[in-house]
């Protein structure tokens, strides 16, 4: 999977979302003003955004961003995380 295959939505948190399912786990990626993404602002082009906020899930609704992305805390979500890091997160989930 590509990052241009993302599906994003309007969320009701006023940005933009889109989730990505594989095997075991949900991947969350999520940009606007009330999230740690570049620029914090609600738009409605996930393409006006440089970073986004990211979270993976597992199938019990876990969080387990911290087994996929480097400094990511336990439980916590990974911010301001850019594009090409998305992008090759998707790549080695796919």
């Amino acid at each position: 999977m590509k990052f241009k295959d993302l599906k994003f939505k309007k969320q009701t948190h006023g940005g933009v979302g889109a989730t990505a399912e594989f095997k075991d786990i949900t991947v969350s990626i999520q940009g606007g003003q009330f999230v740690y993404s570049t620029p914090r602002k609600d738009l409605l082009d996930s393409s006006q955004y440089t970073s986004f906020e990211v979270a993976i899930f597992d199938k019990e609704g876990r969080f387990i961003t911290e087994k996929f992305i480097e400094d990511c805390a336990d439980g916590e979500v990974s911010g301001w995380t850019p594009k090409e890091r998305i992008e090759q997160l998707l790549e080695d989930l796919s």
